[in-house]
């Protein structure tokens, strides 16, 4: 076996199993390890891919199993870009209102107390 063919077996084995962990996002202390986990593989396949050529991949028998999975990965990572981006507009809302909650009156902008008399 060639360090090509290891390094595309490689590439294979890293994306099947950033495909894997993709499958379920988890809340809370525990998504902070769990997007550590996601950069890791995405900088090791990065790494892979680097050392591959265009002329490597073409035509190789895993072609179309890696194009499948990097399908599968992208489609998984923008669903746990919504899960995050959601997640940051919930605490954001959560915030103001729990801001307005603990003074009410604070976006209300009145003068109270002035008296402007037009007359002369």
């Amino acid at each position: 076996m060639t360090t090509q063919q290891a390094d595309i077996k490689s590439l294979l084995a890293t994306s099947a199993t950033l495909f894997n962990h993709l499958t379920t996002v988890p809340s809370g202390e525990a998504r902070d390890a769990y997007i550590e986990r996601i950069n890791e593989l995405l900088d090791q396949r990065g790494e892979l891919l680097s050392q591959l050529s265009k002329e490597d991949l073409e035509g190789h028998q895993l072609l179309p199993h890696l194009i499948e999975l990097d399908q599968g990965i992208q489609q998984r990572l923008d669903k746990v870009m919504d899960t995050v981006k959601q997640d940051i507009l919930n605490l954001k809302k959560s915030r103001k209102s729990e801001a307005q909650y603990a003074n009410p009156y604070d976006s209300v902008r009145t003068l109270d107390g002035m008296y402007y008399d037009g007359k002369k």
